[in-house]
């Protein structure tokens, strides 16, 4: 309970007695500099987890410095995902207006997955552009100093 707010289980109205069974994270400061790319790449932030159950839900909580640019010649957009291991479950997109530029920015993302497996299973983020034309680039992990904009994964395994 939390301040006296119980966690019940929906479909019996009984109080779980551990409905978060565990939490991992993955952390990372390493830039991976501009990248000129149409093709997903790894941005360096991952974490593994091993579900008690397979019937737990993996709730995937993503913080991470993330840019987009181009010069001129129009829009550009950036692609991140969210990978289970070597399949993608979840994209996003964020974009940055035409002859401009977009971030750094933190960016946060909140995914919760079924991996249905008691198997070690690890969760990464990628990055795309839309184009590499006129310079079009994506940018990860981004910082001026190693104290700032640490992006982070967090998996929290909820019983299922």
């Amino acid at each position: 309970s939390i301040d006296g707010l119980k966690i019940k289980d929906v479909t019996s109205g009984s109080v779980m007695s551990k409905p978060i069974l565990q939490v991992v994270t993955g952390t990372t400061s390493t830039d991976t500099g501009a990248t000129a790319t149409t093709s997903f790449t790894d941005t360096g932030l991952t974490a593994s987890i091993t579900p008690t159950s397979t019937s737990s839900k993996i709730m995937v909580l993503v913080s991470q410095t993330l840019q987009v640019t181009r010069d001129g010649g129009g829009e550009m957009f950036g692609y991140v995902n969210i990978m289970r291991d070597t399949t993608e479950i979840a994209e996003w997109f964020y974009t940055a207006p035409s002859n401009g530029k977009q971030g750094p920015d933190q960016t946060s993302i909140a995914f919760v997955d079924s991996p249905s497996t008691t198997s070690a299973t690890t969760y990464k983020t990628q990055i795309k552009g839309s184009t590499t034309d006129n310079s079009g680039s994506v940018r990860a992990n981004q910082q001026s100093s190693g104290s700032q904009s640490v992006s982070s994964i967090h998996l929290i395994e909820i019983a299922g």
